[in-house]
């Protein structure tokens, strides 16, 4: 019985790491989609987990959130920031720093 258990534990833990990968790569793509539209150069190559919160929705729905961080430039001397906020796979919101 404890074998079994420890077994579910660890096939949980590996679950929950290949789907906070792919959380990850798609708010990876997100950031690059952003950053091509606004003509501007994805820093880097990775964007990264900052904050894990939970958050009401208008119809007062708990949700749980992910804000992941990347970094652009506009010539390549300096960084901006920018954030995704992510609700599983999906982005909620997107945020870039103002370059002017």
């Amino acid at each position: 019985m404890d074998n079994l258990l420890i077994i579910l534990l660890i096939a949980l833990a590996i679950g929950l790491y290949f789907y906070n990968s792919r959380v990850r790569e798609s708010a990876y793509r997100e950031a690059l989609k952003a950053c091509q539209e606004s003509g501007v150069q994805y820093l880097d190559g990775y964007v990264a987990l900052r904050k894990i919160y939970f958050d009401r929705t208008p119809e007062n729905k708990l949700r749980l959130l992910k804000r992941y961080q990347f970094e652009f430039a506009t010539t390549g001397s300096k960084r901006y920031l920018g954030h995704i906020i992510m609700q599983g796979k999906h982005p909620i919101i997107v945020e870039m720093e103002s370059t002017e």
